[in-house]
């Protein structure tokens, strides 16, 4: 199948001995520096949120034994939010295929073939192009889910109703800032030609990543039962493994 976000990854492994060495490496990393400013803001944003109400009542940590980082937070971020966060992102790099007449088989386990076998109604000029835009389909779509995981990772128990960033206590209009942020890069990078010409990126029309929206919900309604169950079940399974 077609690559589902860019090329550029692979120019890291396949062709950094090449002959345009220092011309792809220029372009990699502007790419990536531009790219990453948009989990910078998010980043940001985040470090500025109020504690939870809750936080004064819960144990002390334990140095030795309690880290930021452990594995519990691993398996929440890479086992449940990346691989529903990545199925999002590849329904609507689906969903820009299908809507073009290219079905899920054509270009699915295709390998070198796709575009050939089987035969699409496209030229391999028209696909380079739609794969370029499929690409940029994708990206916008996870960042567009980074969204709806913000505000399910700002708290660790506390529910988006009480903990809501709008007012009160756990107020914090900093997100809406770096979300605005996020999406003016989106735009700057799928949407004008320099970026498309450079970075291979295409326009993206707004309505393929829209299920975006669906899918993070989904996820943000799954998060709060998922705090709903340790709250109420402090002792229970969901408790045991939350992060």
């Amino acid at each position: 199948m077609p690559l589902a976000l860019s090329p550029f990854l692979a120019i890291v492994f396949c062709m950094l001995n090449g002959k345009y060495y220092a011309y792809i490496l220029i372009v990699l990393l502007s790419f990536s520096c531009l790219v990453s400013f948009i989990d910078v803001f998010m980043a940001l944003a985040i470090v500025t949120e109020k504690p939870e109400s809750d936080i004064m009542s819960r144990p002390p940590s334990i140095r030795s034994k309690d880290h930021l980082l452990n594995l519990k937070l691993l398996v929440h971020a890479y086992m449940f939010v990346g691989n529903f966060e990545c199925f999002t992102a590849f329904f609507c790099f689906c969903y820009y295929w299908i809507d073009h007449g290219v079905p899920f088989y054509s270009f699915m386990f295709t390998f070198e073939n796709f575009g050939i076998n089987p035969v699409t109604p496209y030229s391999v000029a028209q696909l380079k192009a739609m794969t370029s835009v499929a690409q940029s389909v994708y990206y916008c779509s996870v960042c567009l889910f980074q969204f709806f995981n913000y505000f399910a990772t700002r708290t660790r128990y506390a529910s988006i109703l009480e903990h809501n960033p709008f007012w009160g206590k756990g107020g914090n209009w900093n997100v809406f800032g770096a979300m605005i942020l996020s999406i003016i890069i989106q735009i700057i990078v799928t949407q004008v030609l320099w970026f498309n010409q450079v970075f291979g990126t295409g326009h993206v029309p707004v309505k393929y990543v829209m299920p975006t929206l669906g899918f993070g919900m989904l996820w943000l309604i799954i998060d709060e039962l998922r705090k709903l169950c340790i709250r109420k079940y402090p002792h229970g399974f969901a408790a045991k493994i939350a992060w």
